[in-house]
C-alpha cells in the first residue's frame, strides 16, 4: 500500500481517537463533540479525545504498513508499557511475545495482520482493550453523523448504551414524542424481542451492538420491523417503523415528584460539557418556588462524560486516586474541588443501573465515598478504566486501557461498580409501573424515610 494512503489514512484516524471513560480527578478533558439531532447521548462515549504520535513507540521503529513482525513488536511494547496492571490479568506477556513474533513472520497480508493483532490484545480478557482494523473504525467510534442540517433517520426509540447488565431482554428506555415509534404505540419499558424476524439474544452482560443500532438508527425511508412484547398479559406484536427524523426526545429533565415534602427529580442522560450547569439550573426551576427539601439525581442509562464539576454543585473533598494498577507508578490524587455550589445538607438520592458507565460511575461512587448521598437502584456498571488510542504504523488502532480508579480505601470499581445502599431490580416491568418506574419510587420513599 502507497506511502500516502496511510498518511491521510493517520490524519482521519486523528479525527476520532477518544478517551472512552469519563475523565477523573486531575484528567484533562477536551471540547465536547457538537450534539447530533436530539439523540446526543449517542456521542457522549466520544466526548474526550488523546492522541498518541504513532512512531516510533515503545522504543520500536518499524519500517513500514508491509513489516508485519514490526508491527506486532510496537503493539506488544505498548502494551507492556502503558496497560493498567503489570499482571496484565494473569497474561504471561513475555511468552506471549514470543509466540507472536513467531505467528507474524508468516502473515502475508494486512488482513492477517488485524486478526493476529486481535488476538494478541485479546489475551488481556479485557474487555475495554482492543485493535481497531480499518473495517471497524464506524462502529468503535460511533454511528456515522448525519450530514450538516439533516435530520438524522431514526425509529425515536432510546436504547443507548443498552440495557441494564442485570436485564434479560432488550428493553425500550424512552420514545421520543415525535418518532414513528411513538405514533406506532410503543413506550417506555416495551421489550423488543425480535429485529425483522430474528430473535435478539443477549450475549454475557450485554445485547450485539449491530442490534442495539438497528433499533435505533438507519437511513430515512428505511423499513423495521420489531417484534414488540408491551405488557405481561399481552401477546408480542410485530410493529414495522418507517424511519424518519425524530424530535421531543426526553433528554435532560426535571420534575417535583412530591410535594410535601418538596422532592425534586432530575434526569442526567450523559455528563457532557454543559451537564453541571444543566442540573444546577434544573435545581434553581426546582426551588423557584421554595427550597427542596430532597432530590433524585437520576444517571441510570448515562453512558458518561466527565462529573467532577456536576459532584462539586454538592460536595467537595477526596475521593480517591486514579492512575495505572502498576507497582512503584504514581497514581493522581482523585479530589472534588469547592467550592460547593448549592449545599451539603438537603438529602440526595442518587439513582444507578447496570448502564451508568464511567462518569456516570464517578459521579454515585463521589458522592457516596464524601457521604452527601445514598444510592439507590443496581450496580454501576463499573466502567472505570481510562482509554487511550494508539495508532500503530499502518494506520490501526490499539485502544488500550491505561488507569482506573480506587476509592481511599483502596477499593476498585472496575468491574463491581458502585453499589447501592438500597438495591432495587427493575424486573421486567418495572418501568412500566405509574406514576414512577419502581426505582424512582423507591428513590421517593429512601428520601421520605429521611425527611420524616
Amino acid at each position: 500500500m502507497k506511502r500516502t494512503y496511510w498518511i491521510v489514512l493517520f490524519l482521519i484516524i486523528i479525527g476520532v481517537l477518544f478517551s472512552a471513560c469519563g475523565n477523573a480527578g486531575q484528567v484533562d478533558a477536551t471540547e465536547t463533540p457538537e450534539k447530533v439531532n436530539s439523540m446526543a447521548t449517542i456521542q457522549a462515549l466520544g466526548a474526550q479525545t488523546t492522541l498518541v504520535p504513532p512512531t516510533p513507540m515503545g522504543g520500536v521503529a518499524v519500517e513500514g504498513p508491509d513489516d508485519y513482525v514490526g508491527i506486532i513488536k510496537q503493539a506488544w511494547n505498548i502494551i507492556d508499557t502503558e496497560y493498567v496492571r503489570d499482571n496484565f490479568n494473569g497474561a504471561d506477556w513475555p511468552a506471549i511475545y514470543d509466540e507472536y513474533i513467531v505467528l507474524a513472520e508468516d502473515v502475508t497480508s494486512s488482513e492477517e495482520l488485524w486478526n493476529l493483532l486481535g488476538e494478541m490484545v485479546g489475551e488481556l480478557d479485557d474487555s475495554h482493550s482492543r485493535h481497531v482494523p480499518p473495517d471497524r473504525m464506524t462502529a468503535e467510534f460511533g454511528i456515522d453523523t448525519a450530514a450538516a442540517g439533516e435530520a438524522r433517520a431514526a425509529s425515536g426509540i432510546e436504547i443507548w448504551p443498552g440495557p441494564s447488565r442485570e436485564d434479560e431482554f432488550l428493553t425500550v428506555w424512552n420514545v421520543c414524542a415525535q418518532s414513528v415509534a411513538a405514533q406506532a404505540g410503543i413506550t417506555r419499558g416495551d421489550i423488543i424481542t425480535a429485529i425483522d424476524g430474528n430473535p435478539v439474544v443477549k450475549e454475557g452482560d450485554d445485547f450485539k451492538r449491530e442490534d442495539r443500532t438497528a433499533v435505533i438508527f438507519g437511513t430515512a425511508g428505511d423499513q423495521v420491523t420489531l417484534t414488540v412484547w408491551q405488557g405481561p398479559n399481552q401477546d408480542p406484536v410485530d410493529i414495522t417503523l418507517t424511519l424518519d427524523g425524530v424530535g421531543g426526545c426526553p433528554y435532560r429533565y426535571h420534575e417535583v415528584v412530591s410535594e410535601d415534602p418538596r422532592i425534586g427529580y432530575i434526569r442526567v442522560p450523559d455528563f457532557d460539557g454543559d451537564s453541571a450547569f444543566s442540573i444546577f439550573e434544573s435545581i434553581k426551576a426546582l426551588e423557584e418556588e421554595q427550597p427542596l427539601e430532597g432530590l433524585i439525581v437520576d444517571v441510570r442509562h448515562n453512558p458518561g462524560g466527565n462529573s467532577d464539576d456536576s459532584v462539586a454543585i454538592f460536595t467537595e473533598g477526596i475521593v480517591g486516586t486514579v492512575g495505572k494498577l502498576r507497582e512503584g507508578e504514581q497514581r493522581t490524587i482523585f479530589r472534588i474541588r469547592g467550592p460547593v455550589e448549592w449545599n451539603e445538607t438537603t438529602p440526595v438520592v442518587v439513582l444507578t443501573d447496570g448502564s451508568s458507565h464511567s462518569a456516570a460511575d464517578y459521579f454515585p461512587a463521589a458522592m457516596k465515598e464524601l457521604g452527601r448521598a445514598t444510592i439507590v437502584g443496581m450496580n454501576s456498571a463499573g466502567n472505570t478504566e481510562g482509554i487511550t488510542g494508539w495508532s500503530l504504523a499502518d494506520g490501526t488502532l490499539i485502544r488500550l486501557a491505561v488507569m482506573t480508579m480506587a476509592l481511599n480505601d483502596g477499593t476498585v470499581l472496575e468491574g463491581i461498580g458502585v453499589t447501592p445502599d438500597v438495591i432495587v431490580p427493575l424486573g421486567t416491568w418495572g418501568l412500566k409501573v405509574e406514576p414512577f418506574d419502581l426505582q424512582i419510587q423507591a428513590g421517593i420513599d429512601t428520601l421520605l424515610e429521611m425527611i420524616q
